[in-house]
């Protein structure tokens, strides 16, 4: 075998693999920018926002890891390789091995960063881990999600309502609506901020405006009876601190 053949095709084997993946990274920045500009229109993508940076950097991390191998295997075989004296196959086929999967598995990163349901694909997977049903029991503790969306109609009511009875929200109009009337998350931020609600209830909120996130973008026909409890449980909550509100205790003078 030629020696310079080696020499030439595995010292442009690492330069490719190096260059591939540093351009890959330029790209990805590209995509979190755009993926956050997306949040911070949107709230309710947080969560997903979240699960995505945490898939993507776990999957760069065994990306960067593999690209790496794949470099010093391709110098070694360079290396190692002598006039009339070609490295051993087992070492030039290693590296020619991890070459090619550093370029496949960064072209499948490129597709699933470039992935038009990835909001979908992701708030699915949370949905899966979240669910923690044991097998038997998973289809009796089912209701289709608009009974959920329903229910959760209610809590936000409840919500904006004790946050305009304490005077922290003015009351929507035609000109106000979506964002400009603030998000759950922030609601419940005032709330607690002014210990008008409980650190267990704020908690509870928090857990239920993530799931209510997670169906909407996961687009998933049933929920979980569980949490369909929870958002009225949290409800009921609500309209009794909303009444507290208005009828005070008296405090005796005496």
């Amino acid at each position: 075998m030629n020696t310079d053949f080696i020499y030439w095709t595995f010292t442009a084997a690492a330069q490719c693999v190096s260059t591939f993946v540093a351009l890959l990274l330029t790209g990805y920045a590209l995509v979190l920018s755009q993926i956050e500009s997306a949040r911070d229109r949107d709230d309710s993508l947080q969560d997903i926002h979240d699960a995505l940076r945490m898939s993507y950097h776990s999957r760069l991390t065994w990306l960067a890891w593999l690209t790496a191998i794949a470099v010093v295997l391709s110098l070694l075989v360079v290396w190692v390789n002598r006039a009339n004296i070609p490295p051993p196959d087992a070492l030039m086929g290693g590296a020619a091995f991890m070459d090619t999967l550093a370029i496949v598995a960064g072209l499948a990163f490129v597709v699933t960063i470039i992935d038009p349901r990835k909001y979908q694909k992701a708030a699915e997977r949370e949905l899966e881990q979240q669910a923690q049903l044991k097998e038997g029991e998973d289809a009796a503790n089912r209701t289709p999600s608009t009974e959920f969306f329903r229910v959760y109609r209610k809590l936000e009511r409840s919500l904006r309502d004790l946050a305009m009875r304490q005077g922290m929200e003015e009351a929507p109009t035609e000109s106000r609506r979506g964002s400009a009337a603030g998000s759950l998350r922030q609601v419940a931020e005032t709330l607690i901020q002014h210990e008008v609600i409980s650190e267990e209830l704020y908690s509870e909120l928090q857990q239920i405006i993530k799931y209510r996130n997670l169906l909407f973008h996961g687009h998933v026909k049933e929920a979980n009876f569980a949490m369909v409890e929870r958002a009225r449980h949290a409800t009921g909550k609500l309209k009794a601190a909303a009444k507290h509100a208005d009828h005070p205790p008296r405090v005796d003078s005496n």
